[in-house]
């Protein structure tokens, strides 16, 4: 039986664990990468980057930032992946900041394997407060297990290259 993404990830499911795929840089953009593919609910994009609502919004704001080009996770990053983590950055901070959004009412960061439940490079930019209040679990400012935020991902990332 076939199920739509749609149906699979409001079951938790990740696509990544369902498809059986795994995405290596430079093959083809796999047809069932939601990300990949033109959405509604953009707020920016250039050449190499879109940003959109999350379509369950955790927070007063919670945007995406994703690379145009398919990456995997942030397992799959190495060191010449820092100039686009860093461009990520940038264009949250950008988004959160032009939305009234300061540096301590907002968080960016990165869900890690197996907690991604979209395997295409996705950073959370999030506005506070949170909704559900819950939901600060899943995004915890110092990061855990499960989540790494972006500043901390940059500088793991410019350690691999030393």
């Amino acid at each position: 039986m076939r199920y739509s993404h749609a149906f699979l990830l409001a079951a938790g499911a990740s696509l990544a664990l369902v498809s059986g795929y795994q995405i290596m840089r430079g093959q083809k953009r796999p047809k069932h990468c939601v990300f990949c593919n033109p959405l509604e609910r953009v707020v920016y994009e250039d050449s190499a980057f879109l940003a959109f609502h999350d379509i369950k919004p955790d927070a007063a704001l919670h945007l995406l930032v994703i690379p145009r080009e398919h990456h995997g996770t942030v397992k799959e990053l190495s060191p010449e992946d820092l100039p686009m983590v860093r461009r990520m950055l940038e264009i949250g901070q950008q988004l959160l900041e032009e939305r009234g959004f300061s540096d301590s009412t907002a968080r960016f960061g990165f869900h890690r394997p197996p907690f991604n439940s979209i395997h295409h490079l996705h950073m959370h930019c999030i506005g506070l407060p949170f909704k559900p209040s819950r939901a600060e679990y899943m995004f915890p400012k110092d990061g855990a297990r499960w989540f790494v935020p972006a500043e901390s991902l940059i500088s793991q990332i410019e350690r691999m290259a030393t």
